[in-house]
């Protein structure tokens, strides 16, 4: 997937919002977002991919600020994630039939793609989780959980990419459906900070490495998968895989540049007019979509 016009706003707009978060410093602020706007020029083009000029923008901020600007908020958001994930999994177990649980698991992954775990002093109760999955089902734009289910069940290991920190904490829940129709589950997060995505640190606080098979890293800090610029040990275990779950719209924006060599399983909200576009739903919609 390229950029669109959208995307020059929305870099440049996430750069302030970075750089912000990062130091107070104003001049500082200033001398950044300068350098930011001459690397956009630069390299803001019809054949940018969102994910990549995106990733740089993040390492530009961070090597500027000498600071990770997300680093408090995915501890938040890992705490609060860790909050609700018994009630959630209460509302999965509900279900006796495995078609019943994998669904509503499923839905729990979607709807971690949309929740903001990060807002301090933010309390659910089990109604208003309830609501935010039905809510999700009914903005279910693309549906191929069942299809989904059917490949889980036909494949020996599953290659599952994470996101965010505090969503990956939900996605725990589908981790475990997953491995009970049969496969083993790779999970993969990030190879060092970028965004707020989960980082291999998360995955261990969260106890990720307790409920997937292996946990793994992309061996760089990278907004979805960029072939270049993983490790060549990722790379080799990307290339085998025979199933893909790719969470989030970063993983969708940088494996639609790839022809895929298995079944990939895409789990997002399209939370951007571009994204919305390429998947050709609505914005705001939440997509179980299977690219083969």
């Amino acid at each position: 997937m390229k950029v669109t016009l959208h995307c020059a706003h929305c870099l440049l707009e996430r750069a302030i919002n970075q750089v912000k978060l990062a130091t107070d410093d104003q001049e500082l602020q200033m001398t950044v977002i300068s350098a930011m706007l001459d690397f956009l020029s630069k390299n803001f083009n019809e054949d940018s991919v969102p994910s990549y000029i995106g990733t740089d923008r993040d390492l530009l901020v961070q090597r500027m600020t000498g600071k990770d600007p997300y680093a408090e908020l995915k501890k938040m958001s890992n705490r609060m994630a860790l909050k609700i994930l018994p009630e959630l999994e209460r509302l999965v177990d509900e279900f006796d039939e495995k078609d019943s649980r994998f669904r509503r698991a499923t839905l729990v992954a979607a709807a971690a793609n949309a929740i903001e775990f990060d807002v301090s002093g933010r309390e659910f109760d089990l109604d208003e989780l309830r609501t935010i999955i039905k809510n999700v089902e009914s903005d279910l734009a693309v549906d191929q959980i069942a299809e989904f289910r059917e490949l889980c069940k036909k494949s020996d290991q599953v290659l599952y990419l994470m996101d965010n920190a505090g969503e990956i904490v939900l996605d725990m829940i589908l981790i475990r459906e997953i491995k009970r129709l049969g496969p083993m589950v790779i999970a993969v997060v990030r190879g060092g900070p970028v965004l707020n995505d989960a980082t291999m640190r998360d995955a261990i606080d969260v106890g990720l490495d307790k409920c997937a098979d292996e946990v793994i890293d992309t061996g760089a800090p990278l907004i979805g998968v960029h072939p270049e610029r993983v490790s060549k040990e990722f790379l080799q275990v990307f290339e085998d895989a025979k199933m893909i779950v790719a969470k989030g719209m970063g993983n969708y924006e940088s494996l639609t540049e790839l022809e895929p060599k298995c079944p990939i399983v895409h789990i997002l909200r399209t939370k951007c007019e571009p994204v919305a576009q390429h998947v050709g739903v609505e914005r705001n919609k939440n997509v179980i979509l299977i690219r083969k």
